[in-house]
């Protein structure tokens, strides 16, 4: 008989993933694999970060150090329960990627953060590509679409998941646009939320994040979609302010913006006053929003948003000031001399600090030769007696000078609905949401600080556990 409560289905399934992105697309591999009927839901073409990412995933050695090294860098935002869980998932994370048909190399360095305890524990590894030129990242993709094939589990593409169902006490289904008209999927098992982050949602962003504007590299179909529908069926949020941003430069043409990344050493950052305020050669990388968002009480505002990187010419000769292939706009062919970069008026050129504070709009135009004379002395001494500069890094700003904008740009969020244990998705007294799983970067673990490839090992590892554990619920009938 019919429930009442339940709309007219158009379709049924025993499991529907909301998202084709790397956690995604692991849930509906391992919930096919588990005897499931699975159907994917996905707004664009598919992929999310995960097809855009540069790198590598991380296996961690299933070891006590490495629950340490995490409860670490996590500063008290994530239970001992939660990370036991994502090491003992992960760890298996090669294993899986070779049942899945893939190679697995080595990629270094490790460890973000190899000052703590349990370091080397933090064990990173890649998909081998199909040639040398393959970033991580794509890599990986591949071999999950091919995977997804061979399963025959059907990909909605450029549908939009507008509002999850529930009947009674449990989630039962999704209401997606698709085609241009409204459709319901019945999911007899449960939901899957792998809908990504936030990085493209303004709002979200002004609410949540420190300091603003804040841009961003990745996939933008990243609008925060899965937190208002997990936020309707009464879901918590944790991890809100959690992000991976490095810095990075955004020009008009492009929605997405452009890494930071210079291949040679003469170079310093400065605020809108023309004064360094960090090590540069020092910053964390995933991290380095950390030294842009203090906020000046004295002048109020961001002062170091945005913030300026003034480069000489030896650098800008050394090759692009981008990591080229990176992000959203890897198809664009940055100037291997930054030439054109220059002539589109994106860095700014000029024989003069005086000048060049001028056309990046610092207006204190004094401050800033004095910042970059001070720096030049420290380079002929060898010691960078206010930021302590390597020596090796102290190259002194010789010839024409050169600056663009930077300013903090997301690889990713990491917030979104809560989740327990099992990966379901809970409300604010822990109470599972029956049925409604979430994954990846939707409510990641990473809760403060952030690991280099943490976010495509939890893809896979806990990705993979939510694939069984939808699969395991009992079929409405």
């Amino acid at each position: 008989m019919a429930n009442p409560e339940e709309p007219r289905w158009d379709e049924e399934t025993d499991v529907v993933v909301l998202g084709c992105g790397g956690a995604g697309a692991v849930a509906a591999i391992t919930a096919g694999n588990a005897g499931a009927k699975v159907v994917s839901v996905e707004k664009g073409e598919g992929g999310g970060n995960t097809r855009l990412a540069t790198n590598a995933y991380v296996c961690p050695t299933d070891t006590a150090a490495a629950r340490q090294h995490i409860k670490a860098i996590s500063f008290g935002m994530v239970s001992d329960e939660i990370i036991d869980v994502y090491v003992r998932w992960t760890a298996s994370n090669n294993d899986y990627i070779k049942q899945l048909g893939g190679e697995v190399e080595s990629s270094f360095p490790g460890a973000s953060f190899p000052q703590v305890a349990g370091a080397e524990t933090m064990l990173r590894y890649r998909v081998k590509g199909k040639t040398a030129d393959e970033l991580g990242g794509t890599s990986l993709w591949n071999l999950l679409v091919e995977n997804l094939a061979q399963r025959n589990i059907p990909i909605y593409r450029y549908t939009t998941a507008k509002k999850i169902l529930r009947s009674g006490d449990h989630v039962c289904g999704v209401a997606v646009e698709k085609e241009g008209r409204l459709c319901h999927i019945r999911a007899r098992r449960g939901v899957v939320l792998a809908t990504g982050g936030f990085e493209y949602n303004e709002a979200l962003k002004r609410e949540y994040l420190a300091g603003y504007p804040i841009f961003a590299y990745g996939n933008p179909g990243n609008t925060g979609d899965g937190i208002k529908m997990a936020q309707e069926l009464g879901a918590d949020l944790w991890h809100m302010r959690a992000v991976a941003a490095p810095m990075g430069y955004k020009v008009p043409e492009f929605q997405s913006s452009f890494s930071m990344r210079l291949l040679g050493d003469g170079y310093i950052i400065v605020d809108q006053s023309g004064e360094r305020f960090c090590n540069e050669t020092g910053l964390e990388h995933y991290s380095m929003w950390m030294a842009v968002t203090a906020f000046d009480m004295a002048a109020v505002r961001f002062s170091r948003i945005p913030s300026y990187v003034i480069f000489d010419e030896p650098t800008r000769l050394k090759g692009p000031i981008t990591r080229v292939g990176h992000g959203a706009n890897r198809a664009y062919n940055w100037s291997d001399d930054n030439a054109e970069e220059i002539r589109k008026g994106w860095i700014v050129a000029s024989d003069s600090a005086a000048d060049l504070a001028g056309k990046l709009g610092i207006k204190n135009s004094a401050r800033l030769h004095e910042t970059m004379e001070s720096y030049r002395r420290a380079c002929a001494a060898g010691v960078d007696e206010k930021f302590a500069r390597a020596k090796k890094t102290l190259a002194g700003l010789n010839g024409k000078l050169y600056g663009i904008a930077l300013w903090p740009c997301l690889l990713n969020t990491q917030g979104g609905p809560r989740r327990n244990v099992r990966g379901e998705i809970v409300d604010p007294r822990g109470n599972a949401i029956k049925r409604l799983y979430g994954a990846g970067e939707l409510g990641s673990i990473w809760g403060f600080l952030y690991q280099s490839g943490g976010n495509l090992g939890e893809c896979l590892g806990l990705g993979r556990m939510v694939g069984v554990n939808v699969a395991a619920e009992s079929l409405l009938t």
